[in-house]
């Protein structure tokens, strides 16, 4: 089963007939990994665990404590992605600037095909 081709953040693509667009392979694993990395943990009523809340992160500086909260997150999302290689494990890195911006790389192998992939992005605050 495909997903529909929505990027977080941005609107619903349509083909030049009208139907919907679906993701597949790649792009929708890495909407898979963004979409739960974003979405707030509690707010889809029917699945109140879904979603690591990263936006939470957003416009402030970070303790030592929400970084690891922040490592736990995403190593969590990815272990769940059973499209995600194990091993060798993916890896990733995240930073915040002097803004409050904060932006996510990770790299992983993707396990249907093996190969390497990078996905990029940065969190939108709450609200954005």
């Amino acid at each position: 089963m495909h997903d529909e081709y929505h990027w977080w953040g941005q609107d619903t693509q349509f083909s030049a007939s009208g139907d919907d667009l679906l993701a597949t392979g790649v792009t929708e694993l890495n909407q898979r990994i963004v979409r739960a990395l974003l979405t707030p943990t509690g707010s889809y009523i029917w699945h109140p665990t879904y979603g690591a809340g990263l936006g939470r992160f957003v416009g402030r500086a970070l303790s030592v404590e929400e970084f690891a909260l922040i490592k736990s997150l995403i190593g969590s999302v990815l272990a769940l992605e059973p499209d995600v290689q194990k091993q060798p494990p993916p890896t990733f890195t995240y930073q915040n600037d002097a803004t409050g911006l904060l932006s996510v790389t990770i790299n992983y192998i993707y396990a249907p095909t093996g190969v390497p992939q990078t996905l990029n992005f940065n969190v939108p605050a709450y609200g954005s």
